[in-house]
């Protein structure tokens, strides 16, 4: 048999991205709100000291048994050499046994939740990790990612407006300031330092640093970091679920709450308008419920997207943090010819929810793009993770951690 080397090393490296910039595996349909967070933060960044919550709708309601497994990799994402016991105090692949059915619904589902560390488990060491959640066959149902970092050495960071002409009006520029007291002792040739920064939560949008541009005795300075700007995001809050709001035009009730958002239309040759969000997260509210997790309903929640022009090569989807900013099958939109407009409902938990709409080309679905412009006024939320890696050591470590909102960016 004949093989194409060129053809090979091209899959092999569309294999590799796909890796790295997968946040989960593809989510069953009927798996909602998933949630990882703890008393002090909703992002999937934390101390080790920390205690973090998974929480996740059955929307089945059926009560099945689910079983978690805790996987250690490095930061790339690629699994590291690590044995369980390397990084796991205890065992894991134990069933989930807190759930609850919610209360007083119109959409029945069943809520899971899983603490860490529990009495079964803790983690012994930072780095990045995953929530893996399976049927008791071994069947995935859906994988959750996050990092456990160790402030070892204090960073600094600083954000401006681009200083490139061509960039000038689209790109944000970011500064990273690593202090150490001795920095030969983590940047020498005998370990491996990588320092990364995400935007917004979400890996896709992320770069990885693998010097320093400047090194000196007590710090190591990382400069000339670019990101487009991208814009705000757009957003909904069906908190008080029978009713109508600022972006829900109207809402009907039938076997579900139906909500009914305003048109939203093509941003990408626009001028910036300033609208606060929440960076691509949601939270869950309600105007009268006390027990988020079981008593708030599920909406069908109706959207409505005017582009520019038609094409049938594009395929149109919605994310945010509610699917890990990831191209999914259950948020995709359908082109509808009598409106010239494309159209899709989805289930959402009661609560405000920030949005964005992408699309891939049916030539090549490798290549995500979305519906906005680059601003470089747009306020964007930035986490820096530092890891480490001796010569000997079997895991890249996290060493040193900060994030920074653009709220106050320099011209």
């Amino acid at each position: 048999m004949c093989i194409n080397f060129k053809n090979l090393i091209r899959i092999t490296f569309i294999l590799i991205l796909n890796n790295l910039h997968s946040q989960t595996l593809d989510i069953a349909k009927n798996i909602k709100t998933i949630i990882l967070n703890n008393s002090k933060s909703t992002d999937p960044f934390f101390s080790f000291d920390d205690n973090i919550e998974l929480s996740f709708d059955d929307l089945d309601s059926d009560e099945k048994n689910y079983y978690y497994q805790i996987n250690h990799f490095d930061y790339n994402w690629k699994p590291s050499k690590l044995l369980k016991s390397e990084y796991l105090n205890g065992f894991d692949d134990l069933r989930i046994r807190k759930y609850r059915n919610s209360f007083n619904t119109l959409k029945s589902y069943t809520n899971y939740k899983l603490k860490i560390p529990n009495n079964d488990l803790s983690l012994k060491i930072s780095g990045n990790y995953s929530i893996s959640i399976h049927h008791s066959n071994g069947d995935r149902v859906f994988e959750k990612r996050f990092s456990i970092f160790k402030n070892e050495l204090p960073i600094q960071i600083s954000i401006s407006k681009s200083n490139i002409i061509s960039n000038i009006n689209t790109d944000q520029q970011i500064k990273i300031s690593v202090n150490c007291d001795n920095c030969s002792d983590i940047y020498n040739s005998s370990s491996s330092l990588k320092l990364i920064v995400i935007k917004n939560n979400n890996w896709v949008n992320s770069q990885i640093i693998e010097k320093p541009k400047y090194v000196l005795s007590n710090k190591l300075i990382y400069d000339d970091i670019y990101f487009k700007g991208g814009n705000e995001f757009l957003n909904f809050d069906n908190s008080n679920i029978s009713s109508s709001s600022l972006r829900i035009f109207k809402t009907t009730l039938t076997d579900l709450y139906n909500n009914f958002l305003i048109t939203d239309k093509e941003r990408t040759n626009t001028i910036y308008e300033y609208n606060p969000d929440i960076n691509g997260k949601f939270i869950l509210n309600s105007n009268k419920n006390n027990d988020l997790s079981i008593e708030n309903d599920y909406a069908r929640v109706f959207f409505n997207f005017k582009t520019n022009f038609y094409d049938l090569k594009r395929e149109i989807y919605l994310l945010g943090n509610f699917n890990n900013f990831k191209i999914d099958q259950n948020y995709k939109l359908e082109y509808n010819s009598k409106s010239e407009s494309y159209k899709g409902s989805f289930l959402f938990k009661q609560g405000f929810y920030n949005y964005k709409y992408a699309y891939i080309m049916s030539s090549d679905k490798n290549k995500m793009k979305y519906f906005e412009g680059d601003f470089w006024q747009t306020e964007n939320y930035y986490r820096v993770l530092l890891y480490h890696k001796k010569i000997h050591d079997k895991y890249f470590k996290i060493i040193g951690a900060i994030d920074l909102n653009t709220y106050n960016i320099k011209n």
